[in-house]
């Protein structure tokens, strides 16, 4: 990796270049490209969701479906949770799963900032639902094949996320048939990520990864949910590695397109502030405690996911529950019944939540939640009351 996207880099990558003009040979070149996969799979999160909470209209009523744009957004953030997740699971089969770490500073994506290994340099950015945010970030995001106006890449370069992933596929296959079994040796199954996901709106699931085919078929789920299978193709497989006839969704490329265009409106939209930072709440003690209780979770819901890779099915003694089981159905939990609200709650200000790196401490982080909740409670008493966000934190493990 050369030239300007360097700066944009985390310290974490910086110092581990990958270079699109050589091909993967090494283990360790193989595992340094999903490191950086796993990379871009997270900076998508953050941002797909700000700009979903940004849409206030969402229905006329409990029973209505919603606002297409925020419906497919939300099936989108949830792919990319399972895209997050392969990459990991993929790491784990190399025997490397445990060199990444979500809940890590140096591992947050940052807003604004610059599309790891982009070209052109495409800039990010946590921005309300708009056409152009939609057409000129979140569509060239997911570009499947370059504009063919743009220049070719310099040395070092990507075009498209789909030809880093292609180099990965080359790795694959290259080390498979040179090493072997040897490749997989140091898989630990017992704690991939295999279970608790669910899409009302997408598809794929968890899969897991102990050959060279179960590692296609996470790549192929992660790249034709994304860009597609070609370029012009209106649908992919719901589920891309069993495909049945007639059970198809659109690829992210297209989801994104169909909202630039008009095709699935996008309501009503909050003003939410563009790309915010804990400073600009500075002057508004409710927001700043708010804002802090959402980096807080948000955090917490990458260490959990962390702990998740760390815990097997195994570790069960006679007697006891099965603490991966109650990890996984917590982690989906907080996402869906915390996170979710906190934002919100935030939008509803309008104020949108930074997605920053909040210090955890090393002991004590459910009772360190549930005191930033407890501070936000007095500017928000919604937060409090039964099956509340004060009520859920009550219930999640301390890990």
């Amino acid at each position: 990796m050369t030239g300007q996207a360097d700066v944009s880099l985390p310290a974490v990558l910086r110092s581990h270049p990958v270079d699109p003009t050589e091909p993967i040979e090494t283990l360790e070149q193989l595992l340094n490209h999903l490191h950086q996969a796993a990379y871009l799979e997270m900076s998508t999160i953050p941002m797909y969701l700000y700009a979903g909470f940004s849409i206030e209209t969402r229905g006329y009523s409990q029973w209505d479906p919603g606002v297409g744009a925020s419906r497919l957004i939300r099936s989108i953030v949830v792919e990319e949770m399972l895209h997050l997740t392969l990459v990991r699971n993929l790491l784990v089969a190399l025997g490397d799963g445990g060199n990444v770490t979500f809940y890590d500073q140096g591992f947050l994506p940052r807003y604004p900032s610059l599309m790891l290994h982009r070209w052109p340099p495409l800039e990010l950015h946590l921005g309300r639902c708009t056409t152009e945010q939609v057409r000129d970030v979140f569509m060239e995001f997911e570009r499947p094949k370059p504009n063919p106006w743009d220049i070719p890449p310099p040395e070092g370069w990507y075009s498209t996320i789909g030809e880093l992933y292609r180099a990965v596929e080359d790795g694959l296959r290259r080390l498979d048939q040179n090493m072997g079994p040897k490749l997989w040796a140091n898989n630990q199954p017992d704690v991939q990520y295999v279970a608790a996901y669910w899409n009302k709106d997408g598809g794929g699931e968890p899969l897991l990864v102990h050959d060279l085919q179960s590692a296609l078929d996470a790549l192929k789920t992660i790249v034709e949910q994304g860009e597609g299978m070609e370029p012009g193709t209106p649908s992919v497989p719901i589920d891309p590695v069993h495909p049945k006839a007639g059970l198809d969704e659109l690829p992210h490329y297209t989801k994104f397109q169909r909202i630039a265009e008009g095709i699935e409106g996008i309501g009503t939209v909050r003003s939410l502030p563009t790309d915010p930072h804990a400073p600009d709440y500075a002057g508004d003690a409710g927001l700043t405690a708010l804002n802090s209780l959402f980096n807080a979770v948000y955090c917490y819901v990458l260490h959990m996911l962390d702990v998740i890779f760390r815990t097997s099915w195994k570790d069960l003694k006679a007697g006891e529950s099965n603490l991966r089981y109650h990890l996984e159905r917590s982690f989906i939990s907080v996402m869906q019944g915390v996170l979710v609200t906190l934002a919100e709650t935030m939008a509803a200000v309008p104020a949108g939540p930074t997605f920053e790196h909040w210090p955890l401490p090393e002991r004590g982080r459910k009772a360190h939640l549930v005191e930033l909740c407890d501070k936000a409670m007095a500017s928000f008493p919604r937060l409090g009351g039964d099956n509340s966000v004060r009520w859920l934190l009550g219930k999640l493990p301390d890990v």
